[in-house]
């Protein structure tokens, strides 16, 4: 099976809705968008018997953990602030120093900030993506994307196909990332390598905040590409929807 794991498209380009900070994908693409991309599949499988099946979703993982290193964050923050801003403790360089410091905050109090800075800080990074996303590791964000990319390969039947020639783009809103994977019949004609223009179209076009014009020209290259080894013939049919699929999930 062949696959592209690329990255990234800056987090300005994401389009949120108003008030929220939670990336909707359906905010991506207006009607119009949508049906050029629909046009474009069209066109280009009406030249190769491939079949091209873009997938959007808003993120790959939970990132629970993420959550929590962001409230450890906070919480240690809020102590910090606390003991030397509030509790009258200095370090003035002499480890010797025997003085007690004068503590105006009480033991109860200073665990109760604690408790409300965690939960604080798991908030925050639940809200805000951008904050999660810096507490999320590469390789663990890489993991969960290709993961969620086998399920929508088997979700949306791109492994069904008669030939074994579906194609699958798959974009997650929250990891910035874009995943080509092709059938077992695509593979055995392609490299990674084959599908980085793919993959760049999108990510210029999602740099750019052209969501559907990126996508669409992937499209167009990744039928140029298919139709050279899988031309149409005259008995070939449509066995797959030529919509974007927009997976909204409930991680």
């Amino acid at each position: 099976m062949v696959e592209v794991l690329v990255a990234v498209f800056p987090v300005v380009a994401v389009q949120q809705v108003p008030g929220n900070e939670i990336m909707n994908i359906e905010t991506f693409f207006n009607s119009e968008e949508k049906e050029l991309i629909k046009q474009t599949i069209s066109k280009a499988e009406s030249h190769t018997s491939a079949e091209i099946v873009p997938v959007v979703t808003e993120s790959s993982g939970r990132y629970d953990r993420a959550e929590d290193l962001a409230g450890c964050t906070i919480a240690v923050a809020a102590l910090s602030l606390l003991w030397f801003g509030f509790q009258g403790v200095s370090f003035d360089g002499d480890w010797q120093n025997t003085s007690t410091p004068e503590l105006a905050v009480g033991l109860g109090s200073t665990i109760f900030t604690l408790i409300a800075a965690f939960v604080a800080g798991v908030f925050l990074a639940n809200r805000f993506w951008g904050l999660r996303r810096l507490f999320c590791r590469r390789s663990e964000m890489e993991a969960c994307l290709k993961e969620r990319a086998i399920q929508a390969f088997q979700m949306h039947r791109v492994g069904s196909t008669q030939q074994a020639t579906g194609v699958l783009i798959f974009i997650s809103a929250f990891e910035r990332m874009v995943y080509v994977m092709g059938d077992s019949s695509i593979s055995k004609q392609f490299s990674n390598a084959d599908f980085e223009e793919v993959k760049d179209a999108i990510i210029d076009g999602f740099k750019d905040r052209k969501y559907g014009k990126g996508l669409a020209e992937g499209i167009q290259l990744c039928g140029e590409k298919l139709k050279g080894y899988f031309p149409r013939d005259e008995n070939d049919k449509d066995e797959l929807s030529n919509d974007l699929i927009l997976w909204k999930q409930k991680l």
